[in-house]
Parts: structure tokens; C-alpha cells; sequence
């Protein structure tokens, strides 16, 4: 009996209220994005590489083991006072089909290779300066693809007693490919289109995409849902970039907001993905599920408070179930046993 007790618990601690987790504000994405009002942006690009819309703004390089390359970075403060500023090389790593720059102090081989001509930047508001660069592959660097971020953060403070002290910190992604050449190319595949509902009746479609290159891609794109019911024609919606390392799959999600009262369907779904040059479209007829039915994608679920309660219903109901039966048995057992003692000859 008490280890069907504790088998109900431990069933009642797995279907409990989800967990949350605290971001914090100050770690960025390395998308160079502005945090507060200083930005950093990337200065030089390859010739070759200057019609690649990602080389634009990432370090996107292939270097041979023993060659060392440079790039300078600008950093500027329009914060309307004057920033203290600290540049460094973080590490980063994808995971979940996102690209996760980790916290600083974190080192890895790349960060390792990566020098920086300067660490610490004073601006005034209004100003920029420029950083340079410099990645040097040692000779028996392995022939794979590292990621990092060069970094802007603002310092801490320094008042004491601060038990907690929040930084920003914005950066240009580095995407490095160590092997000869040109290294390996890049593309990927769509693999199928789902449409879905989540529980508001919201509509989704879930690109599927399969990466065939031999680089990391940053997947982003647009949605168009034309010919509907009655010629109806939705908005074009984008959808968040999504990073799929070499020979992994991930899901590119357009959400269309405020639609749980558009029509089922048939529509007919035209998404249009990017990565750099590569550059694939897909277009099929879609028809959405009814409300409830094949849930949107999301990063976390939890399951609704009555799916809950009915699972810790049913558990108890198992529960009693088996006490009774157990306790039916050792009454007939008892009495089994008291009917044999009476019948029995004494010597």
C-alpha cells in the first residue's frame, strides 16, 4: 500500500504546474541589435560575399587551419550621456534550433583564437569607434564550424553593497568554418508545410526544414495565404529566424495573429525561406484543423488544469481500486484460514 502512495505522488509531481524561466535582459541574442541606444555593427565584407545579406552582419568565414583573418567592428553610443564600455569575445553554441550566445567568462576554442585591439571603449554620446578584429586558426585547428559573438557591454556598477547589477550587452554573431578552400556550401530543404491550431482557435503553419549544407543556417521568411474561401487573401506574416546546424532539422513558425475566426481552408500557402544565398520557396493547398486540434508549436507546454485533475482522479480511483482489492483478499485469506483452524482435530 505504500508504494502505491508514493507512485501517486511521484504521478501528481509530473503533472504539476510548469516551470518558468528567468531570462536576463541584459545577455542579447548577438544580433548586433541596439541595447538602449548603443550598437555594434560590422564594418568589412568579402567581395565575394558582399550579395550575401548574412556575411553582411556576421563574421560568416571559412579559414584553413594555420591562416589568420580580420574584420573590424563599430561600436557606437547614442545614449545622450557619455559610456563606459567593455569589448570582448563570448562563446555561443545553437541550441534548439536558436543561436544561444553563453554568459561571459564561458571559453572555448574560437574565443581562444579571437584578439581584440582594444577591451574597454570611454564614448561620449554621439560617438563611435572602431575595433579591430583578428582571428588566427591555429595549424591543428579541427575542420568543423564554431560560433561566438564579439561583444558590447556596458560595465556594472560599482555601488556597494549591490547585490544584483545588470549589464547590456549587444554583438556581431561569428559564424567560423575551419577547413581549405571555400569551404563546405550551404543550403537546405523544405520538407513539408503543417497547418495547425493552437486551443484559442489561433492558426499556425510549421515549415519543416532540413539542413543539407555543411554550415549552420539562419532560417527566416514570409507566409502568403491567398485564394481562400471566397478569393479571400490573408496578410503576409514573417516569422522568427530559426538556426539549424549541418545535418539537423528544425521548424520555421508562422503564427497569424488573431485568426482563431479565419476559415478552415482551402488556401493556398506560399513560404518563402532564406538563408544568406540560398533561397527556397513551397507552395501548397492548406486547410486548418479545427480549434483544439494540432497545436501550435512552442518552445514550452503545460497541460490544462482539467487534463490535471482528471489524471490525478483517475490515479486516486487506481489507487483505491487496488486497496480494496488487496484488502478483499486478505479478509478472504483470514477467514480461509480461521474456517481451516476450527475444522481441524485436536490430538
Amino acid at each position: 500500500m505504500r508504494a502505491l502512495l508514493a507512485l501517486m505522488a511521484a504521478a501528481v509531481l509530473i503533472v504539476g504546474a510548469p516551470a518558468v524561466a528567468l531570462a536576463d535582459p541584459g545577455q542579447g541574442d548577438g544580433s548586433g541589435a541596439s541595447s538602449g541606444s548603443v550598437t555594434i555593427s560590422l564594418l568589412d565584407v568579402a567581395s565575394s560575399l558582399k550579395d550575401d545579406p548574412r556575411a553582411n552582419i556576421y563574421i560568416t568565414d571559412n579559414v584553413p587551419p594555420g591562416k589568420t583573418i580580420t574584420h573590424q567592428v563599430r561600436v557606437t553610443n547614442n545614449t545622450g550621456a557619455p559610456a563606459s564600455l567593455d569589448v570582448y569575445a563570448g562563446s555561443a553554441k545553437i541550441v534548439d534550433s536558436a543561436f544561444t550566445p553563453e554568459n561571459r567568462g564561458v571559453d572555448t576554442a574560437l574565443t581562444s583564437w579571437i584578439a581584440l585591439d582594444k577591451s574597454e571603449l570611454q564614448l561620449d554620446d554621439g560617438q563611435s569607434e572602431d575595433v579591430t578584429v583578428a582571428i588566427a586558426v591555429p595549424a591543428d585547428a579541427p575542420e568543423v564550424e564554431q560560433f561566438g559573438v564579439i561583444w558590447a557591454s556596458t560595465q556594472p556598477a560599482s555601488a556597494p553593497g549591490d547585490q544584483v547589477q545588470v549589464v547590456s550587452r549587444v554583438g556581431v554573431r561569428v559564424y567560423l568554418s575551419v577547413g581549405e578552400g571555400n569551404g563546405p556550401p550551404s543550403d537546405f530543404t523544405i520538407a513539408s508545410l503543417t497547418p495547425q491550431r493552437d486551443a484559442d482557435g489561433n492558426a499556425t503553419v510549421v515549415a519543416n526544414v532540413e539542413n543539407t549544407g555543411g554550415r549552420a543556417i539562419d532560417v527566416s521568411g514570409t507566409l502568403d495565404l491567398t485564394d481562400g474561401p471566397g478569393g479571400l487573401t490573408a496578410n503576409t506574416v514573417s516569422a522568427k529566424t530559426t538556426t539549424i546546424v549541418p545535418g539537423d532539422g528544425g521548424e520555421v513558425v508562422f503564427a497569424l495573429p488573431n485568426s482563431a475566426s479565419l476559415p478552415a481552408g482551402p488556401w493556398q500557402g506560399v513560404v518563402k525561406l532564406e538563408s544568406g544565398f540560398n533561397k527556397h520557396d513551397s507552395s501548397v493547398e492548406i486547410t486548418f484543423p479545427d480549434k483544439g486540434i494540432g497545436d501550435s508549436v512552442s518552445e514550452s507546454s503545460s497541460m490544462p488544469w482539467g487534463a490535471i485533475l482528471g489524471v490525478i482522479a483517475a490515479l486516486v480511483l487506481v489507487v483505491a481500486a487496488a486497496f480494496f482489492v488487496i484488502r478483499r483478499r486478505r479478509t478472504a485469506a483470514h477467514a480461509a484460514h480461521s474456517d481451516s483452524s476450527q475444522g481441524a482435530e485436536l490430538p
